[in-house]
């Protein structure tokens, strides 16, 4: 039995493996050889491009990756190589997307292009700005679709994170912020004991109130406990004070701040530029844990995406190298429900593991070493010839992607058309409450918090006079009050000194009254010798001058 094609068969199965049937012509070719009416014209055409393509591969090399057909989604991803435009669903992006480029790979602009896309269809949106302010530019754009987008920056947000989120109960919520807490502050295990022990009488102290603990009181009844565990205790206020410092009582001291459920009705970017990453992780842990936890607790579950939360430059964020930051245990957890995770990064070096492994969609720009290629290109299933393609081809503005969800799942290149954005700004500045229409309740108790010293301090020990001015001016007592009575002639050569430095350290050492000088006539030649003599001032000083130095 003769299991050979034919070869006009092999060159339409060619033309189509290699994606040279997409096109409109090529699709009626496919159609007329099914039907079995080709004749040799249409023979000669498929002949033809089959041909054309081996030459290219043979000549230039060849092209290691498939054109996506995606014609259809309800936003655009970007270009094909032949300019077509490549769509996506907005619900894929509920299981959470990882871009990793260089400076200067075009991750901004990615970003604002989605979200120029994205934000007529969503609820909430969080843009995070950890580096740079990159995001406010979009606001007079997303004004002229009908989109209200606010600028906060660190100095006027009203946050509280014990603050119960809606529909949690208190026994649910304490043992996770207790343990957010200790990740954030990067405290010893034992402090996580420690605070819930403290937290649950604080809640008790506010029950039925709508108000709740603030981190300020939560500080100061961990400081005024003396019998707790010293070491997580200790831990606790040496890392709790510089945030409450930093942050102060105008962002942190709200019994009733505002509420994630509140602000994911909003478009919303936050600067926190000039925040210790510490502040940024306390910060963004309790944003995305309250609201995540409350969804939970609503019995939310696979619903349609209504939240985007994009981090621009999270490179510290994501790392593996510190405790510092719960974003990577939480990006697992809080897929489904209904929150989408975007986070762009410079590199893969030192990121979590759960940062790649629970990211669904990937995209990967040009990178700056062959190590970040190599890694991103094997989490996102590329074979050796296509991380060599990436290597040398990938430019500003050009991507390789490959979607979590849909049925085109193996990688494909686009490109993200080139905008331009206004250099002028008319970015609205926010210097007061952004949202009076928001319940707050303020702990006034604490406005004057952060201008004098809570802590216990121990004022500093007066400090003593110098007893020497110098090494040598101490050389010169003692050599004096070992050998007194003798010339002072002879003393710079006991002392190890100079004899035209050591008149005037002789001088100071009189006017200190720790030696005395006694003139006496020689009988040689008129001249008069000065005898040296040590007083008890220079001796004791001389003790007092050793035992500091022992």
């Amino acid at each position: 039995m003769n299991n050979e094609f034919s070869k006009l068969t092999e060159e339409v199965i060619y033309c189509y493996r290699n994606g040279l049937l997409d096109d409109e012509l090529g699709q009626a070719m496919l159609n007329i050889f099914q039907a079995g009416v080709c004749d040799p014209a249409i023979a000669t055409m498929f002949s033809r491009r089959a041909a054309k393509h081996q030459f290219q591969q043979a000549f230039y090399g060849s092209f290691p990756f498939k054109t996506p057909k995606m014609p259809t989604g309800d936003y655009i991803l970007g270009l094909d190589q032949n300019n077509q435009e490549i769509r996506s669903y907005m619900q894929y992006l509920n299981a959470h997307t990882l871009t990793v480029a260089g400076s200067g790979a075009g991750k901004t602009m990615l970003s604002r292009y989605k979200v120029l896309q994205l934000a007529k269809h969503l609820k909430g949106l969080f843009l995070f700005d950890l580096r740079k302010r990159e995001f406010r530019i979009l606001q007079k754009y997303l004004a002229r679709l009908g989109i209200k987008l606010y600028i906060l920056d660190n100095k006027i947000l009203r946050f509280n994170p014990l603050q119960i989120p809606a529909g949690v109960g208190v026994s649910d919520w304490i043992p996770r912020i207790a343990d957010t807490l200790v990740s954030v502050l990067d405290l010893p295990p034992r402090a996580s004991k420690l605070l819930q022990t403290k937290l649950f009488p604080l809640y008790q102290q506010f029950q039925g109130r709508n108000i709740y603990p603030t981190l300020f009181d939560l500080f100061e009844g961990i400081k005024q406990d003396k019998d707790s565990n010293p070491q997580a205790r200790l831990a606790f206020l040496d890392s709790l004070e510089p945030v409450l410092w930093s942050l102060g009582p105008k962002v942190l001291a709200w019994r009733y701040g505002w509420t994630t459920h509140d602000l994911a009705q909003k478009h919303l970017v936050f600067e926190l530029a000039g925040c210790s990453e510490t502040d940024k992780n306390l910060l963004l842990n309790s944003l995305i844990l309250s609201e995540f936890c409350s969804r939970i607790f609503r019995n939310l579950s696979n619903p349609k995406m209504n939240l985007l939360i994009l981090f621009d430059e999270a490179q510290r964020l994501c790392s593996a190298s510190s405790d510092l930051s719960a974003i990577a245990d939480l990006i697992g957890l809080i897929r489904g429900t209904g929150i989408g995770l975007d986070m762009s990064l410079q590199s893969l070096n030192a990121i979590h593991p759960h940062v790649i492994s629970n990211t669904a969609t990937k995209v990967m720009g040009r990178c700056g070493s062959l190590a970040d290629n190599t890694a991103m290109g094997h989490s996102m299933g590329l074979n050796t010839d296509q991380i060599g393609w990436a290597q040398t081809n990938l430019e500003p503005g050009l991507f390789i992607g490959q979607l979590g969800e849909g049925f085109w799942r193996v990688p494909f290149i686009f490109r993200v058309p080139k905008m331009t954005f206004s250099s002028e700004s008319d970015t609205e500045y926010l210097d007061s409450n952004p949202f009076p229409e928001l319940k707050t309740c303020y702990a006034s108790e604490y406005d004057n918090w952060a201008k004098t010293p809570i802590m216990d301090t121990i004022p500093p020990a007066p400090t003593k006079p110098a007893l020497f001015d110098s090494d040598q001016e101490y050389a010169l007592c003692k050599a004096i009050a070992n050998s007194p009575m003798q010339p002072s002639s002879v003393y710079p050569r006991l002392a190890g000194i100079s004899s035209k430095s050591a008149k005037p350290i002789r001088e100071q050492l009189v006017s200190k009254a720790y030696i005395r000088q006694h003139p006496v006539d020689s009988g040689s030649r008129g001249r008069t010798s000065i005898l040296l003599e040590a007083l008890p001032k220079g001796i004791q000083a001389l003790r007092d001058y050793q035992e500091d130095l022992s």
